[in-house]
């Protein structure tokens, strides 16, 4: 239980270290409007392409090196002024809407009456919007500074409205997405004509209006436009062009002095286009945004703050997922949050500082999630490594480390091989022994023991006095779970005798396959890794058989039929153990196939021997098991066994109903 506590509470931490992260992150993001915030505003507009207008009711006309051209305009110096009023009154006779120039009158014309007959030409129209250019001067003790070049008096008069032509601010890009309606002593010239024009944003002060956002209609080139030269021209363009029309008139940076070093600016699209858009299409831009009250509006700061925050707090949740789960959960949230862009912008009018929470946050989030989830899998394998390490071959305790092993109390049915050793004469032997000496013939044994059963990937489950119990195919599964402990029993069996103090020892051994449950099993308070169930518990027995038989090594009739005729056996017949109702046959394992060939003869008289005693024919059976021994040169344990049971049997009179079975008293 307090591990459990333990793991909540270190997951909680995590969890919490990963929400102050993304959203520290996110709040540092946002206070730097750099490129994330620009490419927050851009993309939207990338992603609708060119929306929908309708029938166009605004035109541009610019003054270009066609129309220069054209018109004999010599490029060095400023456009005739006499351009400009035979422009409006073609204007005033298509009846255009309103006329607005982005160009500077700030000088005098060199010739007095191209004022007189541009004045004229406002006047005649009237609604016609000038603009004032901005100029920066050089800067004084450090201080940047700059004016605005209003237009001459006499046109000024004449015309409808005139205001600045500027846009702030101008970002690093060069490009323009923050609408500018003037300062507290000067509108610019989009907000007069919005005025002129009875847009209901004028209504509100512009000091008191809301932050306003640029709508892009559409990429560079979107507006309809013409040159100054095909109008001017005869058979230019047909009557009425003009009509209802609000008309812009601009230069294009190639055009001549224009009265301004740079106008061509990025846009919403001119990432995607590739292509700025000269001031003359941003104008026409902003003032049908005031006109139609469609701009954008940002979120508040403090809006921005509380979806950084809820973001962070969600992110930080992931750890608690699994690395495919928490990678899906953040992919979902940035796909949820692209989507509710979508539909702020083109729905409500909407942007926000998205890509920071996308760009930022999710990556962090996931970032932390993944990394605080492989440190943790890191620092479980390594436990796990440590933990098995006594008990598992390397390779054995690399695999359950890199697997799902769980730790807590439980276990699994699986199947498995279970081999019980034991020291032969052992307990006697140490009786004349002082503990250190006791303690160091342990050492000894085990260390050659479990050599052993860990070259041939098996457990150590555990010790038990001078006894080892060991375990095939848990807890990482072995298909060959057989064959490798019939091949550890082999090992040991071919270990030479241990001697102590004059005294032979050897290793008895008993091998048993079939279901165990495998786990951590004990209490909350202290549990260790075990195979619990009648399998182990018969392994145990058939160790213990080996004292009766006179054998070293017993395997069950279940284990020996996995090992596929690779090791050499011979049936020792069918025994019945204390307390159980079923008699299984078992078998003593003598070595692999192929190690000594000699060993068939004896092996087969002894099996003519078996069948000779199940058939009940104990005369004919005494025969075979004494030529065993003779034909080995020694004393045959189970040779030895039979011709005392035989004489134990025909004793006590127990003949009738023979069926070859024999009864183990001791358990």
């Amino acid at each position: 239980m307090r591990s459990r506590e333990a793991k909540f509470l270190t997951r909680g931490l995590t969890a919490l270290v990963g929400s102050l992260l993304a959203t520290g992150l996110g709040l540092a993001a946002l206070t730097q409007a750099g490129l994330l915030t620009r490419l927050s505003y851009d993309l939207p507009f990338i992603w609708r392409g060119k929306a929908a207008l309708g029938p166009s009711d605004v035109a541009l006309v610019y003054l270009d090196d066609d129309s220069a051209k054209k018109l004999n305009q010599s490029p060095r110096v400023p456009w005739s002024r006499n351009f400009h009023a035979q422009l409006l009154e073609r204007l005033t006779q298509d009846g255009a809407r309103l006329v607005f120039f982005d160009l500077g009158f700030d000088a005098p014309a060199a010739d007095a009456g191209e004022d007189e007959a541009l004045a004229a030409a406002i006047g005649h129209h009237g609604r016609v919007i000038l603009g004032g250019l901005l100029e920066v001067l050089q800067p004084l003790d450090g201080v940047a500074q700059e004016r605005i070049l209003p237009p001459i008096r006499l046109l000024r008069k004449a015309a409808a409205g005139w205001g600045s032509l500027a846009f702030r601010p101008v970002d690093p890009d060069y490009g323009v997405r923050q609408m500018y309606v003037g300062d507290a002593d000067l509108p610019t010239a989009t907000w007069r004509a919005a005025e002129v024009l009875g847009a209901p944003a004028t209504k509100i002060s512009r000091e008191n209006g809301p932050q306003r956002w640029i709508n892009y209609y559409g990429p560079p080139g979107y507006f309809l436009s013409v040159s100054l030269a095909q109008v001017l021209q005869a058979e230019g363009l047909p009557a009425g062009y003009f009509k209802d029309k609000i008309v812009f008139v601009g230069g294009r940076a190639a055009a001549g002095n224009l009265g301004a070093s740079r106008d061509d600016f990025a846009t919403a699209y001119s990432r995607a286009a590739g292509q700025s858009s000269t001031g003359v299409e941003i104008h026409a831009t902003i003032l049908l945004n005031l006109l139609r009250g469609d701009w954008l509006t940002r979120l508040s700061a403090t809006q921005e703050t509380m979806l950084v925050l809820g973001l962070g707090l969600f992110l930080g949740l992931l750890v608690l997922l699994r690395p495919t789960f928490a990678t899906a959960a953040a992919l979902a949230a940035s796909l949820l949050l692209v989507a509710l862009v979508w539909w702020a912008v083109w729905h409500q009018r909407v942007w926000f500082d998205w890509l920071v929470p996308v760009a930022i946050q999710v990556p962090a989030g996931l970032f932390w999630s993944l990394g605080s989830q492989y440190y943790s899998e890191a620092r479980r394998r390594k436990e796990l490594r440590r933990a098995f390490g006594f008990y598992l071959s390397p390779q054995m305790a690399e695999k359950i480390s890199n697997s799902d092993f769980d730790l807590t109390p439980g276990g699994r049915t699986v199947e498995a091989t279970i081999m019980f050793t034991d020291l032969e004469g052992f307990t006697t032997f140490a009786e004349d022994l002082d503990p250190a000496e006791v303690s160091k013939t342990l050492i000894a044994y085990f260390e050659r023991t479990t050599a052993c059963i860990l070259q041939r990937k098996g457990t150590i489950v555990k010790y038990v006095g001078d006894a080892v119990m060991a375990g095939w195919g848990a807890p990482v599964a072995q298909p060959n779970h057989a064959l490798l402990a019939a091949e550890a029993a082999c090992d040991l069996r071919c270990l030479a005798d241990m001697e102590m103090h004059g005294r032979r020892m050897r290793t008895r051994i008993g091998v048993n396959t079939g279901l165990v449950l495998a786990g951590n099993l004990g209490s909350s308070f202290r549990f260790d890794y075990s195979m619990i169930g009648d399998t182990t518990n018969f392994a145990s027995r058939l160790e213990a058989l080996n004292k009766y038989l006179g054998t070293q090594v017993l395997i069950s009739q279940s284990t020996l039929a996995q090992l596929n005729d690779r090791i050499v056996v011979r049936s020792l017949g069918e025994f019945r153990a204390a307390g159980k109702t079923k008699s299984v046959l078992i078998h003593e394992l003598i070595c692999r196939c192929g190690d000594d060939a000699s060993d068939r003869e004896w092996i087969d008289c002894f099996a003519e021997g078996m069948r000779e005693f199940r058939a009940g024919d104990f005369e004919k059976a005494r025969v075979f098991l004494r030529q065993t021994g003779q034909i080995r040169g020694k004393v045959d344990g189970p040779s030895e066994f039979y011709l005392k049971t035989m004489a134990e049997l025909e004793a006590n009179g127990v003949r009738e109903g023979w069926t070859g079975v024999v009864e183990m008293k001791d358990k």
